[in-house]
């Protein structure tokens, strides 16, 4: 839900091409994610799809090489990684 996204070179020039050659979905997360960086979360609510439907679009887009997809830090026994993805995430609520 919080992995963040970010167009790549090869998804800019992909985008910018008459046509493109990928579908509808792909084009609007190119361009959503062309010099701002979007969370997987905020991906699926702007489109309006289920977050399954949008990771596995946004997992292809990667597989294309279209987008890069960063991961946040793994959760272990360390309580301030912990305390901080939680502030992001309400943080993030507060936002909206």
């Amino acid at each position: 839900i919080e992995a963040l996204v970010e167009t790549t070179v090869r998804g800019r020039a992909a985008n910018s091409r008459p046509g493109g050659g990928h579908g509808q979905e792909q084009q609007y997360i190119s361009t959503l994610c062309d010099g701002r960086v979007q969370s997987l979360a905020e991906i699926a609510a702007r489109m309006q799809l289920p977050l399954g439907v949008a990771r596995v679009i946004v997992a292809d887009m990667a597989a294309d090489g279209l987008v890069a997809v960063y991961e946040p830090t793994s959760l272990d026994d360390n309580d301030a990684v912990g305390t901080e993805l939680l502030e992001r995430v309400l943080s993030g609520l507060r936002r909206l």
